[in-house]
């Protein structure tokens, strides 16, 4: 019942308790029991007496029915979950992926409160604003056999973004998106993948995605860097277009990565490397190595021209050295 009173309330008016039991064909009192469960959930909504109830604004609410007008590859998985409001989408499939064999999986939440990015990250994740989802994907040929993967994820993305039209699009090793305004850059989403299996034969990988559509002020009070949403740079997608565009491109790339790993995917992605030749950074856990940004190479490392020469990194993080 959770998800028709919230479809109910998805237009962001007032509708009274009566109003929702008759819908719903349960009582008012009923109807409070539900309300309650989407507090308890932390989805935002408002009670005013003598008007009702509604969300704090309008939503577009993630639909299989308009995903599926949108181009979405609902053959390409085993199962699709859609919860209002958990934890993390990378969790849930987690947990799939400890009795998982060979079957694929998606899972999308309108809300996450305890969404994360790399290196234990919080990702904010509001209701109903942005995209959080995750795919559950194996692999038969072993945790070698994805290096570059989350590279390959990250250019998927770019992919569709071009089809939607969003400009100033670029990626940041190893896996973030970015969009370059007139004041620096700012992130658009991020990867966070996460395996469990056999390091030589067949491993379980969750792949979590979570992209801005619309940054408000208090979003930005609470990230610790620059960030933007879709939204502010192409008016007029849909959530259901944007969450279908994606999925599609991110099928169609795990299933080519699988054939040709990732470096038949190099030069795409250093021609979408938006700190390529610019003075950068590597920050490691103790240190931190300036240089400037090469690309990456075959396997999906990052290459830095550095005061020692060219030198190549699989870990750590790459951010711009500012006033430079």
């Amino acid at each position: 019942m959770n998800s028709t009173l919230i479809e109910l309330l998805a237009d962001g008016e007032f509708h009274s308790g009566e109003e929702l039991g008759a819908v719903l064909g349960v009582s008012r009192a009923a109807v409070w029991k539900q309300l309650q469960k989407l507090e308890a959930m932390n989805i935002p909504f408002h009670s005013v007496k003598g008007k009702g109830y509604r969300l704090p604004e309008a939503v577009e609410l993630l639909d299989q029915n308009r995903l599926l007008a949108e181009g979405f590859p609902l053959q390409a998985f085993n199962s699709f979950d859609q919860h209002l409001s958990v934890g993390s989408t990378n969790d849930e499939l987690m947990l799939k992926a400890e009795t998982n064999d060979l079957s694929r999986h998606i899972c999308f939440a309108e809300m996450q409160t305890g969404g994360r990015g790399r290196r234990g990250r919080a990702w904010v994740s509001p209701f109903a604003r942005n995209l959080y989802f995750s795919v559950l994907w194996p692999f038969s040929q072993g945790i070698s056999a994805i290096q570059g993967l989350s590279l390959a994820v990250g250019l998927a993305i770019q992919r569709a973004l071009i089809k939607l039209d969003v400009p100033s699009t670029g990626l940041k090793w190893p896996n973030d998106l970015l969009v370059k305004t007139s004041t620096g850059h700012a992130k658009l989403g991020g990867i966070l993948i996460e395996l469990t299996g056999d390091v030589t034969d067949a491993c379980q990988v969750v792949i979590g995605v979570g992209i801005n559509l619309d940054i408000r002020p208090q979003d930005l009070a609470r990230i610790d860097q620059n960030a933007i949403g879709v939204k502010q740079l192409q008016s007029g997608l849909s959530r259901n277009k944007v969450a279908a565009t994606l999925v599609k491109e991110l099928v169609g790339m795990l299933t080519e990565f699988e054939v040709y790993g990732f470096s038949a995917l190099k030069e795409e992605w250093n021609g979408h490397d938006a700190f390529n030749g610019l003075p950068v950074k590597l920050i490691l856990p103790s240190s931190e190595i300036p240089g400037s940004g090469c690309g990456v190479n075959d396997k999906g490392e990052y290459v830095m021209e550095t005061a020692g020469g060219k030198q190549v990194f699989n870990a750590g993080e790459v951010s711009l050295r500012l006033g430079e």
